[in-house]
């Protein structure tokens, strides 16, 4: 009996990891057809051997901006093999839930940038708590301010900015770009961030990711309080309430499984014919592309060049 208990757990060990199995040759098939369709040829040794891209970033140039009110915000600069010629930048704004992360946490998306032929400058903002709805897109600001004013020293051509974030950096990206201050980027990036607080905040306490609501408390710490309490900051604070003001050249990637910015608070957005690029990503979910080879991050990586290409390009 007891043998056949043993070969029976063994029995039932095989046929759950076979389902498993059967399940990601599935998910890797549909993001695989996707990004086919597309047009990029991911790299199917990449997707199953590539799990960091942060191990191969060279180290940047080191630099510091102060602040319109004075603070002190390091950043790092990497810049293309050619530095003969002036050339188009990308400034990379980190996510983090408002609250944590620094400006190292995009270096593997500014090394491949630099492969590339871009100048990217990953950049540092103030973090809650307490809150930072009213400085930390100032910040992103003037870090664009910043390397327009070092435009020649650092090779780049100030007419050809555009902003890169992820998760909340893609919210505060988004925003930054959307408030009328100068220099204007040409045009935006977010990876699958937020841009309506208040429906995201809706949409997570409906889905009840972690216990005891933990799963808003960034929104909470970042605008000092909950919509009840400080709803003209949650108003304010959301890209999708300028976004008759946002730039012509707005490309938004996500995961259609996106649990942390589920895909119906970011749909709304897409309401001005001028904007954006919207590329929803089968079967992905947050962070997909903290796996740097896969099939989803790949697809990704190719739809971002290919948006700055023709941002860049067109005047």
């Amino acid at each position: 009996m007891a043998v056949v208990a043993v070969f029976n757990g063994y029995l039932v060990f095989a046929v759950i990891a076979a389902v498993t199995a059967g399940a990601q040759v599935c998910v890797a098939g549909a993001q695989w057809g996707q990004a086919l369709a597309m047009g990029a040829r991911p790299s199917l040794f990449a997707a199953l051997f590539d799990l960091t891209g942060f191990l191969r970033a060279r180290a940047p140039e080191t630099h510091e901006l102060v602040s319109r009110d004075g603070a002190r915000l390091p950043l790092g600069v990497w810049h293309p093999a050619d530095r003969s010629e002036t050339g188009p930048v990308v400034v990379l704004v980190h996510g983090g839930g408002w609250a944590g992360g620094n400006w190292r946490q995009l270096r593997a998306y500014a090394n491949w940038l630099a492969d590339n032929g871009y100048r990217a400058v990953c950049i540092s903002y103030r973090l809650a708590p307490p809150a930072r709805w009213d400085v930390a897109p100032f910040d992103v600001i003037d870090a664009v301010r910043w390397v327009e004013a070092h435009a020649g020293e650092l090779g780049v051509d100030p007419d050809r900015i555009a902003l890169f974030g992820s998760s909340a950096g893609g919210h505060l990206a988004l925003l930054a770009a959307s408030l009328g201050e100068q220099p204007r980027p040409r045009a935006v990036v977010s990876m699958y961030g937020p841009v309506d607080l208040l429906s995201l905040y809706e949409a997570l306490r409906r889905k009840r990711i972690s216990p005891v609501g933990r799963e808003v408390s960034p929104l909470v710490d970042f605008l000092g309080g909950t919509p009840h309490e400080v709803a003209e900051r949650w108003e304010w604070s959301s890209p999708i309430a300028h976004v008759e003001s946002a730039p012509a050249r707005v490309c938004v990637v996500t995961g259609a499984r996106d649990q942390w910015v589920p895909l119906e608070t970011i749909t709304p957005y897409m309401v001005a014919p001028e904007l954006p690029t919207l590329v929803v990503l089968k079967r992905a979910d947050h962070c997909f592309d903290l796996i740097w080879g896969s099939i989803s991050a790949q697809t990704a990586r190719f739809v971002v060049l290919e948006f700055l290409r023709q941002a860049f390009a067109s005047r």
